[in-house]
């Protein structure tokens, strides 16, 4: 089961960005999508499963992402 207190939130409005640990279950992550757009259906979020890092032109040219 998912350590709930793990999730991170970004503030809800349209564009922003939900975390949710490594490793939670596809069954989950689509009941938290659901229950997302019974809370707040107007808004467009994108939920990423995993942790996120910003990375800098030359470290994705290292891992081979090239900006065209």
């Amino acid at each position: 089961m998912t350590d709930f207190e793990q999730i991170r939130k970004y503030s809800l409005q349209d564009g922003d960005v939900l975390a949710l640990p490594a490793g939670t279950p596809d069954e989950q992550v689509k009941q938290f999508v659901e229950t997302l757009r019974q809370v707040k259906s107007s808004a467009r979020c994108l939920v990423v499963v995993g942790d996120l890092c910003l990375l800098d032109e030359t470290a994705m040219n290292a891992a081979g992402w090239y900006r065209k």
